[in-house]
């Protein structure tokens, strides 16, 4: 009987020892779950903060170098885009460079303002303007600087003259296609620009805000 004893308790001590390893690894995951649900949970963590810039500083990307110069209303942008009565345009005037290796035809949602809509109900300006040219939506060429005018066609009673703005400045990802070319897409806001709000009435197709 004492020998019985004694193969029962080796079996017993070699399950237990290969059954340590798991117990050990699964017993680390729970104290490592319970120490970030202590924190919180898995889904709290905090962001990097945005980057702050300035009125002509550039802020460098993987698809466009920005660099917004100032912001302004307007009740009117050359003959051809004119808002609709009771409408004022907001506009924010951009130097862009297109530094990637491909043309881009789409620079709407790399300029945003915080808590503005166009006239689509989305953030997205109504109108991108090369300027010089009375053309919408002008595509950039890689290497080129080009300066811009985005415009949000707003209601007149929704900012005034003197007011400050939050600037997105936002860089998209070179999105490797498989069945399709490749895209930039996947936005992500890179810096915030403050501006004070200029009125320019007609005037900027005037002088073009030299």
């Amino acid at each position: 009987m004492p020998a019985a004893r004694d193969r029962s308790s080796s079996r017993l001590l070699s399950l237990v020892e290969r059954a340590s390893p798991a117990l050990y690894a699964s017993s680390a995951l729970v104290v490592v779950f319970g120490a970030v649900a202590g924190f919180g949970g898995l889904n709290t963590v905090e962001k990097p903060p945005v980057a702050r810039a300035t009125s002509g500083q550039v802020v460098t990307g993987k698809q466009l170098d920005v660099t917004i110069e100032d912001a302004f209303l307007a009740d009117g942008f050359d003959p051809y885009f004119n808002p609709e009565d009771g409408n004022r345009f907001l506009a924010v005037r951009a130097l862009v460079t297109n530094v990637s290796n491909t043309p881009v035809d789409k620079v709407k949602d790399n300029v945003l303002v915080d808590g503005v809509v166009g006239s689509a109900g989305t953030p997205q300006a109504d109108e991108v303007i090369r300027i010089g040219e009375s053309s919408s939506n002008p595509t950039l060429q890689p290497g080129v600087a080009q300066e811009i005018v985005l415009l949000w066609e707003i209601p007149a009673s929704d900012e005034e003259s003197g007011s400050e703005i939050t600037v997105h400045v936002l860089d998209k990802s070179l999105l490797k296609g498989f069945l399709f070319a490749d895209s930039w897409g996947d936005p992500v806001v890179t810096a915030d620009v403050s501006l004070v709000l200029g009125d320019r009435g007609f005037d900027f197709a005037k002088d073009k805000a030299k």
